[in-house]
């Protein structure tokens, strides 16, 4: 059987209480994402997230990177960074590669160095399949900002080098922010991807998180399965009449109960 399994990576800005902690553990299930590479994570608070096995490398710099993944999927050869900055580990023959890059025009030189000497670390000795995600505090593109390009020549040789795609794709013609500030948007954070896994690729989106001012990059991708595999929903269902009358009917009850809780999303 085959199984399509979904991919997310999110700065989720050192969120340390345990409100907002919920709200990750929330996010993470009302998306269905089965493989989550977190960036500035800054303490132990991910061991409460439920249904979750977590990999995480807080690091020297205390600003560090996660790999989560839902219960059942295992992940072997878990490499992290001394600093924190990076993790990486296998899960079905592909290497994920989860970064966070130095910030700041100030720190330029740092963050080029990142990509030359501690990223090469990460990455399989072997020819095998890559997912490489984070927040790269970088941008490659015009396109991929409303204000000043902050260029990496670093990044791109090492995107050049390794053949690998960027998930959005060069020819599309909808910005994919993930950042908003007052000055301008721009997308810090990218998916990178293996031709092999190229065409493979289902979907590509942003999405919303309220706990942090970073959108989501979200993809998913289609992987063999043996034995009994993982259950995922026929979505397919959600267009039958009797499921829209039904979900018609729980919206009204819903928006009555809106006034129990502190805030809608939760």
């Amino acid at each position: 059987m085959t199984y399509i399994y979904t991919v997310a990576s999110l700065n989720i800005n050192g969120i340390a209480n345990d409100s907002r902690i919920r709200m990750l553990e929330y996010f993470l299930w009302t998306n269905d994402i089965d493989i989550a590479v977190l960036q500035e994570v800054t303490g132990p608070h991910l061991v409460s997230i439920r249904r979750y096995t977590k990999h995480a490398n807080i690091g020297t710099e205390r600003r560090g990177t996660a790999i989560l993944t839902k219960d059942g999927l295992i992940l072997t050869d878990v490499r992290c960074l001394p600093s924190g900055r990076g993790i990486a580990a296998m899960y079905n023959g592909t290497c994920r590669v989860n970064l966070y890059a130095p910030s700041g025009a100030g720190r330029k030189q740092e963050r080029e160095g990142f990509y030359n000497v501690d990223v090469p670390y990460l990455l399989p000795a072997t020819q095998t399949g890559v997912i490489l995600a984070g927040d790269f505090n970088c941008l490659l593109s015009h396109s991929d900002t409303t204000g000043q390009r902050n260029y990496s020549r670093a990044i791109d040789n090492l995107m050049t080098g390794l053949y690998l795609y960027d998930i959005v794709g060069t020819t599309s013609t909808r910005p994919m922010f993930t950042h908003y500030t007052p000055t301008g948007t721009s997308r810090l954070d990218r998916i990178y991807i293996s031709p092999k896994l190229q065409w493979k690729k289902q979907r590509v989106e942003t999405i919303v998180a309220a706990f942090t001012d970073h959108l989501a990059m979200e993809s998913s991708y289609p992987i063999p399965m043996y034995g009994g595999g993982l259950w995922r929903m026929n979505t397919t269902l959600l267009d039958g009449a009797g499921f829209r009358q039904l979900l018609q009917g729980k919206w009204g009850f819903w928006r009555t109960q809106k006034k129990y809780y502190p805030t809608t999303m939760m």
